[in-house]
């Protein structure tokens, strides 16, 4: 059966799920395996299905941007953080557009997103526990 790529929208959710701070957002999918490049700021990752992503963190903004080989989009989010709470926003090469939070609650962090195609979702992920 072979490896169903993932949508920019849910490649950034969860990186932006990962740039929250939600190191069990990686439990939510099955991704293939992956090279990455890592300087103190910068992160660089390519999987061997052609799939790629940057991850660049400035003070409490993070910046990402990423490739799905599938699709052949390119993509790119801003994530600026407040605290507890995190908004990001990002765009694709095809004009898709997506607009989102992360709270942290003690242990949990509360996402949410919604997407100019109609897109929305929304997980909580506890550090103990994982990811729903």
């Amino acid at each position: 059966m072979p490896m169903k790529s993932l949508s920019p929208i849910r490649c950034s959710f969860v990186l932006a799920l990962l740039a929250c701070g939600s190191a069990q957002a990686r439990l939510l999918l099955p991704l293939p395996k992956t090279d990455c490049l890592r300087s103190a700021n910068l992160l660089v990752c390519e999987d061997r299905l052609g799939n790629a992503y940057a991850v660049a963190k400035v003070g409490s903004d993070t910046y990402l941007r990423g490739y799905d080989s599938l699709s052949g989009r390119h993509w790119r989010q801003t994530s600026s953080r407040y605290g507890r709470l995190t908004f990001f926003s990002g765009i694709a090469s095809d004009g898709e557009i997506w607009i989102g939070s992360s709270r942290r609650l003690g242990w949990n962090d509360v996402s949410r997103l919604s997407s100019s195609s109609g897109t929305r979702g929304s997980v909580t992920c506890n550090r103990l526990v994982g990811c729903q």
